[in-house]
């Protein structure tokens, strides 16, 4: 794990919330409109999570998970600034358009078969990814300022400076990662 980085992801955040407590650990993606270079890729191995309030939306979302999405907006957030407290490094990326094999990782992710349907329909030509991420959790939450630049339906953004990951701690014990990772790979190559 890098000490400092600039680079973040954009997620929900309930999905960045779920990945902190270690209740998710893969991320599925086809990427926004306005990606870097015309299309979604996975160019980054770090990166913090960016949590985003557009588009989180509980019919999208296992019903287990509607509480939490309830308790999140209730909350509210700040548009004008956002916290980050969560790092990931990526562990494992797949390419899957068999929708029978992304319902079956469903206990590693917060959506629902509807929200799976609709990315593998979105942009048809383009791969849908899934991402196993390595998730930790910051020592203290950082919450910087929401500027223009990291606006739009994109995935990635450059921060206007580096944070640092010192002290950061797994979400999941070492232990549990491999196992729910073996899983996943089983799951994915189709064992």
């Amino acid at each position: 794990m890098l000490n400092e980085h600039n680079r973040a992801f954009k997620e929900w955040a309930l999905v960045c919330d779920a990945m902190k407590e270690g209740l998710q650990t893969v991320l599925i993606r086809k990427g926004g409109i306005r990606e870097e270079e015309g299309v979604f890729q996975v160019a980054d191995p770090e990166f913090f999570l960016m949590p985003t309030y557009e588009h989180q939306n509980p019919e999208l979302i296992q019903d287990a998970f509607v509480p939490l999405l309830e308790e999140s907006r209730r909350i509210g957030f700040d548009p004008r600034s956002f916290t980050i407290d969560a790092y990931a490094v990526v562990d494992t990326v797949r390419t899957c358009e068999n929708e029978e094999i992304l319902r079956k990782l469903a206990g590693e992710h917060v959506w629902n078969d509807r929200y799976l349907e609709l990315r593998l329909n979105f942009n048809a030509y383009d791969p849908l990814y899934v991402m196993i991420l390595r998730v930790y959790r910051l020592p203290a939450a950082m919450t910087l300022p929401l500027l223009p630049e990291y606006g739009g339906c994109k995935s990635w953004v450059t921060l206007d400076r580096s944070l640092s990951t010192a002290g950061a701690a797994a979400a999941i014990p070492d232990s549990e990662f491999q196992a729910r990772r073996a899983k996943l790979l089983a799951i994915l190559d189709g064992n």
